[in-house]
């Protein structure tokens, strides 16, 4: 098994990841960079692992006085899949949500995600069936996606 380290993803490691990756990061705002984000890349040498991307989201109204924080993207890289990578990083985002004092983490994924549809069971998320509408720049859907939506609370009696 490689050794892992794991680092806040920085200009380098950003480059890294698209050139890894490729557009999607960036058209569907997987490594968001605005206040209070925590974007975590997981390392076997100068080789990309993983990465997971933390940031506060407000509710909608009419509980938009609240906030909490959304996993925007987990991903491990299929040659260092089943050696614990996925869990550490969120364990990671967990962590720093919780000691920024916030009362929960959500997070979402696709129907066919099947191993992280058992890895967020097995870290006791509550999950929900879920779809994501997908619309285009005149507000017409354009595709549905069937998954499910996760959430955890961390700090029960944080408001």
């Amino acid at each position: 098994m490689p050794d892992i380290t794991y680092v806040e993803i920085d200009e380098r490691l950003e480059k890294k990841l698209y050139e890894k990756y490729g557009d999607w990061l960036y058209k569907y705002n997987c490594l968001p960079k605005y206040d209070g984000c925590y974007n975590v890349a997981a390392m076997s040498g100068d080789e990309v692992a993983g990465f997971a991307t933390l940031g506060p989201q407000q509710w909608t109204p009419p509980l938009d006085m609240y906030n909490d924080m959304f996993i925007h993207c987990i991903d491990v890289d299929e040659s260092f899949r089943r050696q614990g990578i996925a869990r550490h990083l969120v364990g990671m985002m967990e962590s720093w949500a919780k000691g920024h004092g916030y009362r929960q983490i959500r997070a979402w994924s696709s129907y066919n995600a099947v191993a992280a549809l058992h890895m967020w069971y097995a870290l006791d998320y509550a999950m929900c069936p879920a779809q994501e509408l997908i619309y285009d720049a005149e507000g017409k859907l354009v595709q549905i996606i069937n998954g499910y939506r996760y959430a955890k609370i961390l700090n029960p009696t944080s408001r």
